[in-house]
Protein backbone atom coordinates (compact mmCIF):
# COMPACT_ATOMS: atom_id res chain seq x y z
CA UNK A 1 0.00 0.00 0.00
CA UNK A 2 1.44 3.35 -1.06
CA UNK A 3 0.96 6.41 1.13
CA UNK A 4 1.51 10.07 0.30
CA UNK A 5 4.36 11.88 2.11
CA UNK A 6 4.01 15.66 2.25
CA UNK A 7 6.67 17.59 0.32
CA UNK A 8 8.56 14.49 -0.85
CA UNK A 9 7.55 14.91 -4.50
CA UNK A 10 8.44 18.61 -4.27
CA UNK A 11 11.88 17.69 -2.95
CA UNK A 12 12.53 15.90 -6.25
CA UNK A 13 10.93 18.52 -8.53
CA UNK A 14 13.36 19.77 -11.22
CA UNK A 15 14.71 23.31 -11.01
CA UNK A 16 17.38 23.34 -13.74
CA UNK A 17 19.01 26.71 -13.10
CA UNK A 18 22.80 26.80 -13.44
CA UNK A 19 24.35 29.23 -10.98
CA UNK A 20 27.63 30.66 -9.69
CA UNK A 21 27.60 32.92 -6.61
CA UNK A 22 28.87 33.46 -3.08
CA UNK A 23 26.55 32.05 -0.40
CA UNK A 24 25.45 34.82 1.95
CA UNK A 25 22.47 33.31 3.80
CA UNK A 26 24.30 31.64 6.68
CA UNK A 27 23.03 30.73 10.14
CA UNK A 28 25.90 30.23 12.59
CA UNK A 29 29.54 30.19 11.47
CA UNK A 30 31.30 28.04 8.88
CA UNK A 31 34.28 26.35 10.59
CA UNK A 32 37.53 27.77 9.24
CA UNK A 33 39.05 24.26 9.23
CA UNK A 34 36.55 23.34 6.49
CA UNK A 35 38.58 23.97 3.33
CA UNK A 36 37.79 22.10 0.12
CA UNK A 37 34.89 21.31 -2.20
CA UNK A 38 31.71 19.35 -1.68
CA UNK A 39 30.42 17.90 -4.95
CA UNK A 40 26.81 16.77 -5.30
CA UNK A 41 24.84 15.26 -8.18
CA UNK A 42 21.11 14.83 -8.73
CA UNK A 43 18.48 14.23 -11.45
CA UNK A 44 17.35 17.66 -12.65
CA UNK A 45 15.54 17.37 -15.97
CA UNK A 46 16.09 20.45 -18.14
CA UNK A 47 13.14 19.76 -20.48
CA UNK A 48 10.28 17.96 -18.75
CA UNK A 49 7.60 15.87 -20.49
CA UNK A 50 4.27 17.53 -21.31
CA UNK A 51 2.64 15.44 -18.58
CA UNK A 52 4.86 17.18 -16.04
CA UNK A 53 7.99 16.15 -14.11
CA UNK A 54 5.94 14.11 -11.62
CA UNK A 55 5.63 11.28 -14.14
CA UNK A 56 9.41 10.79 -14.21
CA UNK A 57 11.01 7.93 -12.32
CA UNK A 58 13.26 8.86 -9.40
CA UNK A 59 16.25 7.67 -11.47
CA UNK A 60 15.25 9.85 -14.46
CA UNK A 61 16.53 13.32 -15.24
CA UNK A 62 19.51 15.12 -16.69
CA UNK A 63 22.51 15.11 -14.38
CA UNK A 64 23.11 18.27 -12.33
CA UNK A 65 26.47 18.61 -10.58
CA UNK A 66 27.03 21.26 -7.95
CA UNK A 67 30.23 22.35 -6.24
CA UNK A 68 30.16 23.94 -2.79
CA UNK A 69 33.59 25.55 -2.33
CA UNK A 70 34.68 26.30 1.25
CA UNK A 71 37.63 28.52 2.15
CA UNK A 72 38.47 30.45 5.32
CA UNK A 73 34.92 30.54 6.68
CA UNK A 74 33.27 31.45 3.36
CA UNK A 75 31.38 29.40 0.76
CA UNK A 76 30.70 29.65 -2.96
CA UNK A 77 28.20 27.65 -5.03
CA UNK A 78 28.44 26.62 -8.68
CA UNK A 79 26.28 24.18 -10.69
CA UNK A 80 26.30 22.77 -14.21
CA UNK A 81 24.56 20.08 -16.24
CA UNK A 82 26.92 17.44 -17.70
CA UNK A 83 26.76 18.13 -21.47
CA UNK A 84 26.20 14.54 -22.62
CA UNK A 85 25.24 13.94 -26.23
CA UNK A 86 21.65 13.18 -25.21
CA UNK A 87 21.40 16.37 -23.11
CA UNK A 88 22.63 18.52 -26.00
CA UNK A 89 20.32 16.79 -28.48
CA UNK A 90 17.23 17.34 -26.34
CA UNK A 91 18.09 21.01 -25.91
CA UNK A 92 18.52 21.28 -29.67
CA UNK A 93 15.12 19.67 -30.26
CA UNK A 94 13.49 21.83 -27.58
CA UNK A 95 11.23 19.13 -26.16
CA UNK A 96 11.22 15.90 -24.20
CA UNK A 97 12.22 13.48 -26.94
CA UNK A 98 14.36 10.72 -25.40
CA UNK A 99 12.01 9.23 -22.81
CA UNK A 100 12.73 7.62 -19.47
CA UNK A 101 11.96 4.68 -17.23
CA UNK A 102 8.39 5.73 -16.42
CA UNK A 103 7.33 7.64 -19.51
CA UNK A 104 8.06 7.62 -23.23
CA UNK A 105 9.14 10.67 -25.25
CA UNK A 106 6.65 13.35 -26.24
CA UNK A 107 8.09 12.99 -29.74
CA UNK A 108 10.30 10.06 -30.68
CA UNK A 109 13.48 10.79 -32.62
CA UNK A 110 14.83 8.85 -35.53
CA UNK A 111 18.27 7.43 -34.59
CA UNK A 112 18.39 9.00 -31.10
CA UNK A 113 21.66 9.08 -29.17
CA UNK A 114 22.04 6.87 -26.08
CA UNK A 115 20.09 8.51 -23.26
CA UNK A 116 23.01 9.10 -20.92
CA UNK A 117 21.74 10.80 -17.74
CA UNK A 118 24.82 11.28 -15.56
CA UNK A 119 22.70 12.06 -12.51
CA UNK A 120 23.56 9.80 -9.55
CA UNK A 121 27.00 10.46 -8.08
CA UNK A 122 29.96 12.83 -8.33
CA UNK A 123 33.35 11.28 -7.53
CA UNK A 124 36.80 12.88 -7.53
CA UNK A 125 39.75 10.66 -8.45
CA UNK A 126 43.09 11.06 -10.24
CA UNK A 127 42.50 14.78 -10.77
CA UNK A 128 39.19 14.17 -12.56
CA UNK A 129 35.57 14.66 -11.55
CA UNK A 130 33.34 11.76 -12.55
CA UNK A 131 29.58 12.28 -13.06
CA UNK A 132 28.14 8.77 -12.80
CA UNK A 133 24.99 6.78 -13.46
CA UNK A 134 24.82 3.00 -13.60
CA UNK A 135 23.29 2.85 -17.11
CA UNK A 136 26.20 4.56 -18.89
CA UNK A 137 29.98 4.93 -18.96
CA UNK A 138 31.52 7.56 -16.65
CA UNK A 139 31.34 11.19 -17.76
CA UNK A 140 34.21 13.55 -16.95
CA UNK A 141 33.90 17.17 -15.85
CA UNK A 142 36.56 19.71 -14.91
CA UNK A 143 36.69 19.62 -11.07
CA UNK A 144 37.25 23.38 -10.81
CA UNK A 145 34.99 24.85 -13.51
CA UNK A 146 32.51 21.94 -13.96
CA UNK A 147 33.12 22.19 -17.71
CA UNK A 148 32.06 18.99 -19.49
CA UNK A 149 34.87 16.83 -20.88
CA UNK A 150 33.04 13.77 -22.21
CA UNK A 151 32.47 10.04 -21.91
CA UNK A 152 35.30 7.72 -20.82
CA UNK A 153 35.45 4.05 -21.77
CA UNK A 154 38.19 2.91 -19.38
CA UNK A 155 40.89 3.54 -21.99
CA UNK A 156 39.12 1.23 -24.42
CA UNK A 157 38.89 -1.59 -21.86
CA UNK A 158 35.21 -1.19 -20.99
CA UNK A 159 33.56 -4.61 -21.10
CA UNK A 160 29.84 -4.18 -20.50
CA UNK A 161 27.00 -1.87 -21.43
CA UNK A 162 27.52 0.48 -18.50
CA UNK A 163 29.43 0.99 -15.27
CA UNK A 164 28.21 1.77 -11.78
CA UNK A 165 27.80 4.92 -9.74
CA UNK A 166 29.53 3.87 -6.51
CA UNK A 167 33.25 3.24 -6.90
CA UNK A 168 35.43 2.51 -3.86
CA UNK A 169 38.69 4.43 -3.43
CA UNK A 170 41.47 3.03 -1.26
CA UNK A 171 43.21 6.22 -0.17
CA UNK A 172 46.31 4.28 0.95
CA UNK A 173 46.99 2.92 -2.54
CA UNK A 174 45.09 5.54 -4.57
CA UNK A 175 43.26 2.77 -6.44
CA UNK A 176 39.61 3.10 -7.42
CA UNK A 177 37.47 -0.07 -7.67
CA UNK A 178 34.41 0.00 -9.88
CA UNK A 179 31.75 -2.41 -11.12
CA UNK A 180 29.21 -2.55 -13.90
CA UNK A 181 26.28 -4.88 -14.54
CA UNK A 182 24.13 -5.87 -17.48
CA UNK A 183 21.19 -8.22 -18.22
CA UNK A 184 23.14 -10.78 -20.27
CA UNK A 185 26.06 -12.99 -19.29
CA UNK A 186 28.61 -12.26 -18.07
CA UNK A 187 26.43 -10.17 -15.77
CA UNK A 188 29.16 -8.34 -13.83
CA UNK A 189 32.26 -6.37 -14.75
CA UNK A 190 35.01 -5.22 -12.39
CA UNK A 191 37.57 -2.45 -12.95
CA UNK A 192 40.53 -1.01 -11.08
CA UNK A 193 41.74 2.50 -11.92
CA UNK A 194 45.15 3.40 -10.49
CA UNK A 195 46.07 6.67 -8.79
CA UNK A 196 47.45 7.96 -12.10
CA UNK A 197 44.14 7.28 -13.89
CA UNK A 198 45.31 4.19 -15.77
CA UNK A 199 43.19 1.03 -15.85
CA UNK A 200 44.99 -1.94 -14.32
CA UNK A 201 42.10 -4.43 -14.17
CA UNK A 202 39.07 -4.98 -16.41
CA UNK A 203 37.42 -8.37 -15.95
CA UNK A 204 34.01 -9.91 -16.63
CA UNK A 205 32.61 -12.04 -13.80
CA UNK A 206 29.81 -14.62 -13.74
CA UNK A 207 27.12 -14.21 -11.08
CA UNK A 208 24.23 -16.55 -10.20
CA UNK A 209 21.70 -14.14 -11.73
CA UNK A 210 21.53 -10.70 -13.36
CA UNK A 211 21.22 -8.63 -10.22
CA UNK A 212 20.82 -4.90 -9.85
CA UNK A 213 24.26 -4.37 -8.28
CA UNK A 214 24.23 -0.73 -7.24
CA UNK A 215 27.23 -0.69 -4.89
CA UNK A 216 30.28 -2.72 -3.84
CA UNK A 217 32.76 -2.74 -0.94
CA UNK A 218 36.48 -3.38 -0.58
CA UNK A 219 38.88 -4.43 2.14
CA UNK A 220 42.66 -4.29 2.15
CA UNK A 221 42.76 -7.50 0.08
CA UNK A 222 39.23 -8.23 -1.17
CA UNK A 223 36.29 -6.96 -3.26
CA UNK A 224 32.76 -7.66 -1.95
CA UNK A 225 29.75 -7.71 -4.31
CA UNK A 226 26.21 -7.85 -2.83
CA UNK A 227 23.72 -9.75 -5.01
CA UNK A 228 20.23 -9.10 -3.66
CA UNK A 229 16.69 -10.24 -4.36
CA UNK A 230 16.10 -7.78 -7.23
CA UNK A 231 17.09 -8.67 -10.78
CA UNK A 232 17.00 -7.12 -14.25
CA UNK A 233 16.44 -10.22 -16.39
CA UNK A 234 14.64 -9.61 -19.68
CA UNK A 235 14.62 -10.97 -23.21
CA UNK A 236 15.26 -8.07 -25.59
CA UNK A 237 17.92 -5.77 -24.14
CA UNK A 238 18.16 -2.24 -25.47
CA UNK A 239 21.70 -0.88 -25.62
CA UNK A 240 20.34 2.59 -24.94
CA UNK A 241 18.79 1.44 -21.66
CA UNK A 242 20.77 -1.28 -19.85
CA UNK A 243 18.19 -1.36 -17.05
CA UNK A 244 15.59 -2.34 -19.65
CA UNK A 245 12.93 -0.08 -18.22
CA UNK A 246 10.88 -0.76 -15.14
CA UNK A 247 9.36 -3.91 -16.62
CA UNK A 248 12.81 -5.47 -16.33
CA UNK A 249 13.37 -4.50 -12.69
CA UNK A 250 11.88 -7.38 -10.76
CA UNK A 251 11.62 -8.24 -7.10
CA UNK A 252 12.70 -11.83 -6.48
CA UNK A 253 11.55 -12.85 -2.98
CA UNK A 254 12.34 -16.44 -3.99
CA UNK A 255 16.08 -15.60 -3.96
CA UNK A 256 18.28 -15.25 -0.91
CA UNK A 257 20.78 -12.44 -0.53
CA UNK A 258 24.29 -13.48 -1.59
CA UNK A 259 27.71 -11.90 -1.46
CA UNK A 260 30.55 -12.56 -3.88
CA UNK A 261 34.04 -12.10 -2.40
CA UNK A 262 37.29 -12.26 -4.35
CA UNK A 263 40.87 -11.04 -4.04
CA UNK A 264 41.70 -7.67 -5.57
CA UNK A 265 44.34 -9.21 -7.86
CA UNK A 266 43.55 -9.93 -11.55
CA UNK A 267 42.13 -13.38 -12.28
CA UNK A 268 41.02 -14.10 -8.71
CA UNK A 269 38.08 -16.53 -8.32
CA UNK A 270 34.81 -15.42 -6.70
CA UNK A 271 33.62 -17.13 -3.50
CA UNK A 272 29.87 -16.90 -2.82
CA UNK A 273 28.22 -16.55 0.59
CA UNK A 274 24.46 -16.88 1.19
CA UNK A 275 22.26 -15.31 3.86
CA UNK A 276 18.85 -16.98 4.48
CA UNK A 277 16.90 -13.76 3.85
CA UNK A 278 15.40 -12.42 0.63
CA UNK A 279 16.79 -8.95 1.25
CA UNK A 280 18.16 -6.33 -1.11
CA UNK A 281 21.16 -4.07 -0.47
CA UNK A 282 21.25 -0.80 -2.39
CA UNK A 283 24.19 0.87 -0.62
CA UNK A 284 26.93 -0.78 1.41
CA UNK A 285 28.89 0.72 4.28
CA UNK A 286 32.49 -0.12 5.06
CA UNK A 287 34.19 -3.52 5.13
CA UNK A 288 37.44 -4.67 6.72
CA UNK A 289 39.37 -7.80 7.67
CA UNK A 290 39.83 -9.08 11.21
CA UNK A 291 41.10 -12.50 12.41
CA UNK A 292 40.47 -14.29 9.11
CA UNK A 293 37.00 -12.80 8.73
CA UNK A 294 35.48 -9.90 6.81
CA UNK A 295 33.12 -7.54 8.64
CA UNK A 296 30.80 -5.33 6.59
CA UNK A 297 27.89 -3.06 7.45
CA UNK A 298 25.00 -2.16 5.15
CA UNK A 299 21.35 -1.15 5.33
CA UNK A 300 19.18 -4.02 4.05
CA UNK A 301 15.73 -3.59 2.48
CA UNK A 302 13.74 -6.44 3.99
CA UNK A 303 10.92 -6.56 1.42
CA UNK A 304 12.23 -6.54 -2.17
CA UNK A 305 8.72 -6.26 -3.64
CA UNK A 306 7.93 -3.17 -1.57
CA UNK A 307 11.35 -1.72 -2.45
CA UNK A 308 10.75 -2.02 -6.20
CA UNK A 309 7.24 -0.60 -5.87
CA UNK A 310 8.48 2.34 -3.83
CA UNK A 311 11.28 3.40 -6.17
CA UNK A 312 8.75 3.36 -9.01
CA UNK A 313 6.58 5.91 -7.19
CA UNK A 314 8.96 7.88 -4.97
CA UNK A 315 9.08 10.78 -7.45
CA UNK A 316 5.33 11.12 -6.89
CA UNK A 317 5.91 11.41 -3.15
CA UNK A 318 4.43 7.98 -2.48
CA UNK A 319 6.04 5.41 -0.20
CA UNK A 320 5.17 1.85 0.77
CA UNK A 321 5.57 1.65 4.58
CA UNK A 322 6.85 -1.92 4.17
CA UNK A 323 9.71 -0.59 2.05
CA UNK A 324 10.78 1.64 4.91
CA UNK A 325 11.89 -1.57 6.64
CA UNK A 326 15.47 -0.79 5.65
CA UNK A 327 17.60 -1.26 8.73
CA UNK A 328 21.35 -1.23 9.46
CA UNK A 329 22.92 -4.68 9.57
CA UNK A 330 26.39 -6.07 10.15
CA UNK A 331 27.57 -9.07 8.11
CA UNK A 332 30.42 -11.36 9.14
CA UNK A 333 32.05 -13.59 6.52
CA UNK A 334 34.23 -16.51 7.57
CA UNK A 335 36.57 -17.05 4.62
CA UNK A 336 37.76 -20.44 5.87
CA UNK A 337 34.34 -22.05 6.35
CA UNK A 338 32.49 -20.15 3.60
CA UNK A 339 29.76 -19.11 6.02
CA UNK A 340 28.10 -15.77 6.66
CA UNK A 341 25.84 -14.35 9.32
CA UNK A 342 23.93 -11.08 9.33
CA UNK A 343 22.69 -9.18 12.38
CA UNK A 344 20.23 -6.29 12.50
CA UNK A 345 21.63 -3.59 14.75
CA UNK A 346 18.80 -1.04 14.78
CA UNK A 347 15.07 -0.60 14.04
CA UNK A 348 15.86 2.83 12.62
CA UNK A 349 15.26 3.47 8.92
CA UNK A 350 18.73 4.17 7.50
CA UNK A 351 19.97 4.73 3.94
CA UNK A 352 22.42 6.86 1.96
CA UNK A 353 25.07 5.76 4.44
CA UNK A 354 28.68 6.99 4.56
CA UNK A 355 31.76 6.86 6.80
CA UNK A 356 35.24 8.34 7.01
CA UNK A 357 36.56 7.85 3.45
CA UNK A 358 40.14 7.71 4.75
CA UNK A 359 39.27 4.29 6.25
CA UNK A 360 37.59 2.70 3.24
CA UNK A 361 38.57 -0.97 3.36
CA UNK A 362 40.11 -0.70 6.82
CA UNK A 363 38.71 -1.07 10.32
CA UNK A 364 36.49 1.80 11.41
CA UNK A 365 34.10 2.54 14.26
CA UNK A 366 31.65 5.23 13.13
CA UNK A 367 29.19 5.61 10.27
CA UNK A 368 26.59 8.18 9.20
CA UNK A 369 23.28 7.85 7.37
CA UNK A 370 20.08 9.61 6.43
CA UNK A 371 17.66 8.16 8.98
CA UNK A 372 14.11 8.19 10.28
CA UNK A 373 12.86 7.05 13.65
CA UNK A 374 10.11 4.37 13.58
CA UNK A 375 6.94 6.06 12.37
CA UNK A 376 8.84 9.21 11.34
CA UNK A 377 9.36 8.37 7.66
CA UNK A 378 12.43 8.25 5.44
CA UNK A 379 15.38 10.62 4.88
CA UNK A 380 14.35 12.80 7.84
CA UNK A 381 17.64 13.61 9.57
CA UNK A 382 21.29 12.64 10.07
CA UNK A 383 22.19 9.71 12.31
CA UNK A 384 25.59 8.55 13.59
CA UNK A 385 26.12 4.92 14.59
CA UNK A 386 28.89 3.31 16.61
CA UNK A 387 30.11 -0.20 15.72
CA UNK A 388 31.14 -0.77 19.33
CA UNK A 389 27.50 -0.51 20.44
CA UNK A 390 25.32 2.06 22.11
CA UNK A 391 22.41 4.15 20.81
CA UNK A 392 22.53 6.04 17.53
CA UNK A 393 23.03 9.80 17.84
CA UNK A 394 20.27 11.45 15.80
CA UNK A 395 19.70 14.99 14.62
CA UNK A 396 16.17 16.21 15.36
CA UNK A 397 13.86 15.96 12.36
CA UNK A 398 12.09 19.09 11.10
CA UNK A 399 8.54 18.80 9.77
CA UNK A 400 8.46 18.76 5.98
CA UNK A 401 12.27 18.60 5.72
CA UNK A 402 14.32 15.84 4.07
CA UNK A 403 18.05 15.33 4.58
CA UNK A 404 20.31 13.67 2.05
CA UNK A 405 23.47 11.58 2.30
CA UNK A 406 25.75 12.85 5.10
CA UNK A 407 29.45 13.15 4.28
CA UNK A 408 32.19 13.15 6.92
CA UNK A 409 35.02 15.68 6.54
CA UNK A 410 38.01 15.34 8.91
CA UNK A 411 39.13 18.46 10.77
CA UNK A 412 42.60 17.79 9.33
CA UNK A 413 44.06 14.96 7.28
CA UNK A 414 45.53 13.32 10.40
CA UNK A 415 42.54 13.96 12.70
CA UNK A 416 40.90 11.09 14.59
CA UNK A 417 38.10 9.13 12.92
CA UNK A 418 35.20 11.24 14.23
CA UNK A 419 37.09 14.51 14.75
CA UNK A 420 35.59 16.68 12.06
CA UNK A 421 32.33 17.66 10.45
CA UNK A 422 29.28 16.01 8.92
CA UNK A 423 27.74 17.91 6.01
CA UNK A 424 24.36 17.11 4.48
CA UNK A 425 21.98 18.81 2.07
CA UNK A 426 18.55 19.72 3.41
CA UNK A 427 15.30 20.22 1.47
CA UNK A 428 12.95 22.53 3.38
CA UNK A 429 9.54 21.66 1.94
CA UNK A 430 7.33 24.28 3.63
CA UNK A 431 9.66 27.07 2.45
CA UNK A 432 10.65 25.40 -0.86
CA UNK A 433 14.38 25.97 -0.38
CA UNK A 434 17.67 24.09 -0.25
CA UNK A 435 20.16 24.28 2.58
CA UNK A 436 23.33 22.64 3.80
CA UNK A 437 23.87 21.57 7.41
CA UNK A 438 27.39 21.56 8.87
CA UNK A 439 27.39 19.43 12.03
CA UNK A 440 30.08 18.63 14.57
CA UNK A 441 30.74 14.91 14.02
CA UNK A 442 30.96 14.47 17.80
CA UNK A 443 27.63 16.27 18.27
CA UNK A 444 25.39 15.16 15.43
CA UNK A 445 22.39 15.41 17.75
CA UNK A 446 23.22 19.03 18.62
CA UNK A 447 22.37 22.21 16.71
CA UNK A 448 24.36 22.64 13.46
CA UNK A 449 27.54 24.68 13.62
CA UNK A 450 26.24 26.37 10.48
CA UNK A 451 23.30 26.10 8.12
CA UNK A 452 23.70 27.60 4.64
CA UNK A 453 20.75 28.47 2.38
CA UNK A 454 20.98 28.79 -1.39
CA UNK A 455 19.33 31.67 -3.25
CA UNK A 456 17.23 29.05 -5.08
CA UNK A 457 16.24 25.43 -4.57
CA UNK A 458 17.80 22.34 -6.16
CA UNK A 459 16.26 18.85 -6.26
CA UNK A 460 16.97 16.24 -3.60
CA UNK A 461 20.52 15.04 -4.19
CA UNK A 462 21.38 11.37 -3.60
CA UNK A 463 25.19 11.36 -3.58
CA UNK A 464 28.44 13.24 -3.77
CA UNK A 465 31.96 13.50 -2.35
CA UNK A 466 34.42 15.77 -0.56
CA UNK A 467 37.63 16.97 -2.21
CA UNK A 468 40.13 18.35 0.33
CA UNK A 469 41.93 21.58 -0.43
CA UNK A 470 45.21 20.99 -2.29
CA UNK A 471 44.23 17.71 -3.97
Amino acid sequence: MLIEIDYLSEAMRPDPVESDYTITKIEGEIPRELNGTLYRNCPNQKTSPKAGPGVLHMFDGDGFVSAWRFEDGKARYRSRHPRTESFLREQEEGEYCLGGLNVGPDRALRNPPPNYQANTNAVYHAGRLWAMHETMPPFFMDPDTLESKGIWDYDGKMLGMASGAHPCIDVRTGQMFQCGYQPMAPFLQLYVVEADGKVSLAEAVDTPWAGKIHDIAITENYIIVPLGAVDISYENPDRNDPLGGLKALRARPDLNLRFGIRKREPGSPMQWFEVPDSHYILHVGNAFERDGKIIMDAPAWENPTAFVETIKHLREGKVDPDAAHCHPRVYEFDLATGTCKGTKVSDMFAELNRFDDRLMGYENRYGYASVGRPGEGIFRSVGKYDRSGGPMAIQDAVEGNFVGEPIFVPRSQDAAEDDGFVIALRHDGPNDRTGLDILDARGVDKEPLARLWLDHRVPFSPHGCWRPEGT
